[in-house]
């Protein structure tokens, strides 16, 4: 007798436990369910996060590459474009004749060399500059890609 009224008790301990605990687990099984939701789309936000990660590593490489191209060329051609204006500015000053007038027509002879240096430099000049606006383009064009 005694042991079925311990048994008893215990029984109707263990439905009081249950009914008291039952709302509170299934609570904290939605919960467990919405955590196990929102890791599985952690997840997979971290993948796709990963290839974004990639090809904008990839992307920069690029970028990289391109922009230490144009440097490199820029400082190739910064001398040439420096030697260009010191010529260009040694043509410009005036020279000043003296003499007879007989050295007249070798100095127009002078005249027209300078005249013809100076076209020369002038298109070597608009070449240059035809140069820097692809230059600009296609760091333009870099800095899009990279930004997209």
């Amino acid at each position: 007798m005694r042991t079925r009224l311990t048994h008893r008790i215990s029984r109707s301990m263990a439905w009081r436990i249950e009914e008291q605990t039952a709302g509170t687990l299934a609570g904290l099984r939605g919960q467990l369910e919405a955590l196990e939701d929102t890791v599985r789309r952690l997840a997979d936000s971290g993948e796709h996060l990963d290839k974004r990660l990639g090809e904008l590593e990839r992307r920069v490489d690029d970028v990289a590459r391109e922009s230490s191209w144009s440097a490199n060329e820029l400082a190739r051609l910064a001398p040439q474009a420096a030697s260009f204006e010191a010529r260009l500015e040694q043509k410009a000053r005036p020279v000043v004749l003296t003499g007879a007038l007989e050295d007249l027509p070798e100095s127009r002879l002078l005249v027209d060399v300078v005249r013809e240096e100076h076209a020369r430099v002038r298109a070597r000049l608009s070449l240059v500059s035809a140069y820097e606006e692809r230059l600009r383009r296609l760091e333009d064009q870099a800095a899009a890609r990279a930004s997209s």
